[in-house]
């Protein structure tokens, strides 16, 4: 296994580079190496190095820079199941207004990383057309449209308003006129089917090469796709050919395995990030960077001990502290004793790993998540020790107090898979056919199988059980239509200590307009807002003329102009020089958004 890992990190580092062709390198230069733009784009060698590419920039996307404000993590800390603490990225888990808008850094993130590999995918697609068919040519396309596939589905359900674009940027096409408007969700399901179904078709069960994009993780996009735009028959029809593939995904016996060590290439896992410090590991040109998953879900235990120098294995070294489990997550698990995802999947209690006494706790016992130096009866909770999800911690590639981690990160895992089809049964009546589902992971995990009346209640309680803060629960929520309900109710944790957690249970019922993310504020004025208006209000004026017609306020705080009516915002920069040369300040009051 680890010289398959070593050959796939061989194969990303020879396609490093190539994240900054494009089919449009116009400069007729002659190249000192093999790999000039007509190579990669005009022969199949090319075109696999391009493809290898796509991995790497998929894991320069998980490498983001912002560390806490990570778009990875942000919605992660933004659910009935988190409790969100500190760190610059806070604002997403509370739903804070005042900071998630249109100049947010996460929403730019996601936007720009996404269409960044959309136009690497096209690229490959549209140089593929022009080769003589081969199966090796149909595979690199598959895995380019499978990309492209999960890159426009993470758009969709973040954004709800896209911009759909299939075509390669060539010398004939690089001046022409782009038509910006906002795709229709037949438009957008229609690609995303025939992008996953001709992914499908081409790609292997098993590859030779682990990381790569497969049948069954194909499959499983299709499944939650399908899930979206309730077409129950085709989630059913997708999970029944991976069990039946013959190709062995099962579900791992013991729980403990599944996030172990940093090679989780295993039989559960449909579709794994490979990471490693070897080069290749990113697109880093020095010293190879990794994630942040192992920091975020672990307590700053540190903290309270006194410094770096006691972060330990048995804590599972160093912690940030941005999301944790919260107490109505834990209170899913009814029986703590008999399901064993209670203990397999986080972190209870932190043990004293200094050398002194620390809140009544002698070095080697375990410290208390509630404390207060007067001794008082009630005393808050300690945030530095509060309980954390272990499925992404890493004590095999980083030692000490290093932040970056090196251990492999589950994309698709089948667990999940059983889920979707469960609720794909339920939907559809069968409650014989979704409890055999539901049973996979409720008896996996040690409870005794259930025989009774399948609910909606009971796939939406096991889905947090099972799969709580590995990304999906936030899309989950909103496409069953309770994420404000959820968050409203659960979000946080209440208790004095950390109370600020429970911002977002305001905020989010104060700002519906926050189940989905604002469009990058530079976005909208590069597409124009006349093509494609902001998110975040309720009434779209259909161009500049009737933007131009309306009362405005200048922002005091950004400098940016905004409706003077409530809820109608539209935070258009100075830099759009119609609006720069018409509008003048009726206010110079603040605004909030």
């Amino acid at each position: 296994m680890n010289k398959m890992k070593t050959t796939i990190s061989k194969i990303l580092l020879a396609g490093t580079f190539l994240i900054s062709f494009t089919a449009c390198n116009f400069l007729d230069e002659e190249s000192e190496t093999r790999y000039t733009a007509q190579y990669v784009f005009e022969t199949e060698e090319g075109l696999e190095l391009a493809t290898n590419a796509l991995y790497t920039l998929d894991r320069n996307y998980q490498n983001d820079k912002a560390g806490e404000a990570a778009a990875t993590l942000a919605l992660r800390r933004a659910t009935d199941l988190s409790v969100t603490k500190g760190g610059t990225g806070n604002f997403y888990g509370t739903y804070d207004p005042n900071h998630l808008k249109p100049s947010a850094a996460a929403p730019a993130y996601m936007w720009k990383g996404m269409y960044n590999m959309i136009g690497k995918c096209n690229d490959i697609i549209e140089a593929g057309k022009k080769l003589p068919e081969t199966d090796k040519l149909n595979n690199l396309i598959a895995q380019a449209k499978a990309f492209r596939a999960q890159s426009y589905f993470l758009l969709y359900r973040t954004f709800d308003r896209i911009w759909l674009n299939t075509s390669s940027t060539t010398p004939e096409n690089v001046n022409d006129k782009r038509v910006y408007r906002p795709a229709t969700k037949e438009e957008v399901f229609e690609l995303l089917y025939s992008d996953l179904k001709f992914a499908i078709k081409y790609l292997e069960w098993k590859p030779k090469d682990i990381g790569r994009f497969n049948q069954a993780a194909a499959r499983h996009i299709m499944a939650d796709v399908s899930l979206w735009n309730e077409d129950w028959d085709n989630v059913l029809t997708q999970i029944d050919a991976i069990e039946k593939s013959g190709a062995g995904y099962e579900l791992l016996d013991n729980l403990d395995n599944i996030f172990k060590g940093e090679n989780l290439n295993h039989s559960e896992a449909l579709l794994v990030q490979q990471w490693s410090r070897n080069p290749g590991g990113n697109l880093d040109t020095k010293v190879p960077q990794g994630h942040f998953q192992a920091v975020w879900f672990i307590a700053n235990y540190r903290a309270t001990l006194g410094g770096d120098q006691y972060c330990s294995t048995e804590n599972w070294l160093y912690g940030a502290g941005r999301c944790f489990p919260s107490p109505y997550l834990f209170s899913l698990y009814k029986d703590k004793v008999v399901d064993k995802r209670y203990t397999a999947f986080y972190i209870h209690l932190y043990k004293n790993s200094s050398n002194k006494t620390v809140h009544g706790a002698k070095p080697g016992e375990y410290l208390p998540l509630l404390w207060s130096s007067s001794g008082s009866k009630n005393p808050p909770v300690d945030p530095n020790v509060y309980p954390g999800c272990i499925k992404y911690a890493d004590i095999w590639t980083r030692s000490g107090s290093e932040q970056f981690s090196y251990k492999d990160i589950i994309v698709y895992r089948l667990a999940e898979t059983y889920i979707m089809a469960a609720e794909a049964a339920l939907r559809k009546g069968d409650n014989i056919l979704a409890k055999k589902y539901f049973n996979k992971t409720w008896m996996r995990a040690g409870n005794t199988e259930f025989t009774g009346t399948l609910t909606m209640q009971d796939i939406i309680d096991e889905q947090a059980r099972e799969l709580a803060l590995e990304g999906q629960r936030w899309y989950f929520l909103k496409r069953h239509g309770i994420l404000i309900s959820q968050v409203q109710k659960y979000a946080g944790d209440s208790r004095a200590g950390i109370s600020a957690s429970i911002a977002g249970r305001k905020n989010l019922p104060a700002n519906p307009h926050f189940v989905r993310w604002p469009i990058p504020e530079n976005e909208v004025i590069s597409m124009g807002p006349e093509n494609f208006p902001q998110n975040n209000f309720s009434v779209y004026p259909n161009n500049i003329q009737t933007l131009l017609r309306l009362p405005w306020m200048s922002c005091s705080n950004t400098g940016s102009w905004h409706l003077m009516q409530p809820c109608h915002c539209f935070p258009y920069s100075m830099r759009h020089k119609p609006l720069q040369k018409r509008l003048h300040p009726a206010s110079r009051s603040p605004c909030s958004f």
